[in-house]
């Protein structure tokens, strides 16, 4: 399975019960695989969240199998609009686990972060912008590819194919003009001043945190039932 997208979120709120907390984290996949579900346009694919409570901390992961993405891919015609297609869906069910995580506590945009990864879908997308800008050769970011993809690469050659002769196809971006005058007096840094630092008293040792609950939530693909693990941390 290949990572296509992930969110990391947390949530500042008072810790739960464990029961209620296991009621929390259990709706939350739930809410969170309906919305991929209905936006992911993949005909497989896996999900899982794990969420820490404390505050409430969550990490959740859409994967899916080389071979699937290809087919996804293809879908659109175009492989360059497919990949941006599908990336932006799962975006999009990115945003909606955090709203959702948000939602279900009652949590402002003040107490609670996000931070999403793309995955392999935006590596993809980093690398086509590379070799358009002439900073790699297709031939280099094939080799980012096979790296990427690791042993899962060779069980679907046509993908391989299919993004080597992308790359080498991509239009390039126009070169821009330099903007340094070879003329100009280079600046010289001033030295920053540094004052005397007084030393800081020693802190206070902090105080063992009490057991906490993971929940880990997980399903291997679309027809698999879901599984459930809790942990004692």
């Amino acid at each position: 399975m290949i990572d296509i997208g992930s969110t990391n979120f947390l949530l500042k709120v008072p810790s739960l019960p464990e029961d209620e907390f296991e009621r929390y984290s259990t709706k939350l996949f739930d809410e969170w695989d309906m919305v991929v579900e209905q936006t992911l346009v993949l005909p497989d694919y896996s999900l899982s969240l794990e969420v820490e409570e404390g505050s409430i901390k969550g990490h959740g992961k859409i994967a899916a199998a080389l071979g699937v993405l290809y087919f996804g891919i293809g879908n659109y015609g175009d492989f360059i609009s497919g990949l941006e297609t599908i990336r932006g869906q799962v975006s999009y069910a990115s945003n909606a686990l955090f709203e959702k995580a948000k939602s279900s506590v009652d949590c402002s945009n003040l107490s609670g972060t996000m931070k999403k990864n793309g995955g392999a879908l935006s590596q993809l997308r980093r690398l086509f912008d590379k070799v358009q800008r002439g900073t790699l050769t297709a031939e280099q970011a094939m080799t980012e590819v096979r790296t990427l993809f690791g042993d899962e690469a060779n069980e679907v050659p046509d993908f391989i194919r299919e993004l080597k002769r992308q790359f080498e196809n991509v239009p390039r971006f126009p070169k821009q003009l330099s903007l340094i005058d070879e003329e100009w007096e280079e600046c010289i840094e001033k030295p920053i001043r540094q004052d005397k630092k007084t030393p800081r008293s020693p802190l206070p040792k902090p105080t063992p945190m009490p057991h906490h609950y993971r929940i880990e939530i997980w399903r291997e693909s679309k027809k698999d039932k879901k599984r459930i693990k809790i942990n004692k941390i």
